[in-house]
């Protein structure tokens, strides 16, 4: 498959989630954003709008056994990715689980988790679905658990309600704020390369969110790749 005569959104596994030369890039950035906020083979992990396993694919050998739970409405992009990519034996070594829900909801897993992560999902998202699932994830994160997320920043807010796609949204950072503080959660950006959108991160205590310090190592820099230069602080 030439992924070059791809364009995101088309109707194929690797297309639909986004830029598809990219396709590697952004599932290895969350694994390794991830890697270094915290997550280990014990963690309990939520891959909200986990797509077609960009992320998931690592995260599922990695993690230990029934510790994957992924929430993708679009289930042929599971199934496309498991025929493809993942294989058979490996859903039965490592049991992940999935829900099909379209209505942003995470509780019906019956368990708490470590880390979340919607990667792409609140560029897309209008402001009653921003706050409920918010809202949700809050009810299922543990005390001391981190959400990592992106938003797209810009000059003026989105101000509908609806799910767009292929599309995006913007909202301001003091709006992303509101959004962050009504959930009862406290977040802040952190400069971990994206080549689009910018990375949060969400928790229940503002102790646990990354200080100023520990923002140094939140870089997410790709050495030797052109595409990426921009990630590379000169």
């Amino acid at each position: 498959m030439d992924l070059t005569k791809l364009k995101p959104g088309d109707d194929h596994y690797i297309a639909y989630v986004g830029p598809p030369t990219q396709y590697d890039f952004m599932g290895a950035t969350q694994f390794r954003l991830l890697c270094t906020l915290g997550l280990r083979a014990k963690s309990k992990f939520l891959d909200f709008g986990c797509g077609s396993l960009r992320a998931g694919r690592l995260f599922i050998p990695y993690l230990n056994k029934g510790n994957y739970f992924g929430i993708e409405p679009n289930k042929w992009l599971i199934n496309d990715a498991k025929k493809n990519d993942l294989g058979e034996d490996l859903f039965r070594l490592k049991l992940p689980s999935f829900d099909y829900n379209m209505n942003f909801e995470c509780d019906m897993f019956n368990t708490k988790f470590n880390f979340i992560v919607a990667q792409s999902i609140f560029s897309h998202t209008g402001v009653a679905l921003i706050e409920k699932t918010l809202q949700n994830f809050y009810a299922v994160l543990e005390d001391d658990g981190l959400i990592v997320a992106t938003f797209i920043h810009g000059e003026k807010n989105y101000e509908r309600d609806d799910w767009v796609y292929p599309a995006c949204v913007v909202y301001t950072e003091e709006r992303i704020s509101k959004f962050i503080e009504d959930a009862n959660l406290f977040g802040c950006p952190i400069p971990w390369y994206h080549p689009r959108q910018s990375w949060y991160v969400l928790a229940k205590k503002q102790e646990l969110l990354p200080n100023e310090n520990m923002k140094k190592y939140l870089l997410g820099a790709v050495l030797n790749d052109e595409v990426f230069r921009e990630s590379v602080i000169e």
